[in-house]
């Protein structure tokens, strides 16, 4: 063999192995990216589903709204079907866990829940949260116009990573409508 054709082979062995060192590499970043895309669509999803839930609640709250058109029904049973009906609709969350599921009258603009607004607090079980608050009575539901009530419905919740469970998220979700009108 002559000296430039044992160089050539001595190139191509040296390629090789650098394509095999650039392949070790990016695996491992290839894995990350993919776990990684995976964790973002499934919370994604479960944001959708929490999105979802809270304006179903809502809309059932507005629908079922206070003591005019529900005389002599509970405060407890109003809000059970509403929490019931949120819950229903979170059951389709992957790696979401509910915490509190809120029903509030939003006093400020954008329907966001201020410290000292009425509020009937339940647990992610469906039952009223233990030394949670029971203040949004069905006689501050109003359903007269042009003064209807506005109705929050307020989930806070947990996601908790997939790939790994190495870490949670806490988030939360809310909706508001107006109480359904009674015209008299």
């Amino acid at each position: 063999m002559d000296a430039g054709m044992h160089a050539r082979l001595g190139s191509g062995r040296r390629r090789r192995g650098q394509a095999l060192v650039e392949l070790a590499l990016t695996i491992p970043l290839i894995g990350v990216l993919l776990m990684g895309g995976f964790d973002v669509t499934m919370m994604i999803s479960d944001r959708l589903a929490a999105a979802y839930a809270v304006r179903q609640g809502a809309r059932l709250a507005a629908e079922l709204g206070g003591l005019q058109t529900n005389p002599g029904v509970s405060q407890a049973t109003i809000d059970k079907k509403i929490v019931r009906n949120v819950l229903a609709v979170t059951n389709r969350m992957a790696y979401g866990t509910i915490n509190e599921v809120d029903i509030y009258l939003a006093s400020q603009p954008g329907g966001v829940y201020q410290a000292g607004d009425p509020i009937d607090q339940w647990d992610g079980s469906g039952n009223p949260l233990a030394g949670g608050l029971m203040t949004f009575t069905l006689d501050k539901r109003v359903q007269t116009p042009p003064i209807e009530t506005s109705i929050g419905v307020r989930l806070l919740w947990t996601y908790t990573i997939p790939t790994g469970n190495l870490a949670t998220m806490n988030l939360n979700d809310f909706t508001v409508m107006k109480a359904a009108p009674v015209l008299t």
